[in-house]
């Protein structure tokens, strides 16, 4: 004897699973909201076919600059598109976890980013900490990520959905509101 299931059962059926897999997916992604810092274990980055994106915003003496000019990786991560937005689609090993971090995506556009100093890809011109800024104050290289600052920078990997502001300028402890309120997409 032969069993004949309804369509529309059948259906039910497979639109629940694929439900059951996307929640499980999602509930498996790192959060946007806890950025993980350099040392976490949850910082391990994207992986082979992952696409991650991540917003920056650069500031040098209070004035923000336009974003930087389009650049990827051999190993396909980190790049920019000249966006405002890092993207993190690693195709090697070498672009993976710590191969996308943001110093490193500094490093690959030819800039440099670290403890004391910023040069921006594509521009000539190198930030110090302790230079003076136009109106006299001092500057100094900071890094806020989702509204908060990183101390240690260096070895940050900017997590899916993540709002980095870059600075150079007097010393702050917080962050524009604006650079903070995730945006409905992220690409």
């Amino acid at each position: 004897m032969r069993v004949v299931l309804p369509a529309g059962l059948v259906v039910a059926f497979v639109a629940i699973v694929v439900a059951a897999v996307f929640e499980d997916s999602r509930a498996t992604a790192p959060s946007p909201s806890a950025s993980p810092v350099p040392g976490d274990d949850a910082a391990a980055g994207p992986r082979i076919g992952d696409h991650w994106h991540a917003a920056y915003e650069i500031f040098i003496c209070g004035e923000m600059q336009p974003a930087i000019d389009s650049f990827e990786a051999v190993a396909g991560s980190p790049g920019t598109h000249s966006d405002g937005i890092m993207h993190q689609h690693p195709f090697s090993p070498a672009g993976e976890g710590q191969g996308s971090n943001l110093q490193n995506f500094f490093k690959v556009g030819g800039g440099k980013l670290d403890g004391d100093e910023i040069q921006i890809p594509g521009h000539s011109e190198t930030y110090k900490n302790g230079d003076e800024c136009p109106d006299g104050t001092e500057g100094v290289v900071q890094v806020f990520v989702n509204g908060k600052r990183l101390t240690d920078y260096e070895g940050y990997i900017p997590q899916d959905g993540d709002r980095i502001e870059i600075v150079f300028g007097p010393e702050r402890e917080v962050i524009r509101r604006a650079l903070t309120d995730r945006p409905a997409r992220l690409y």
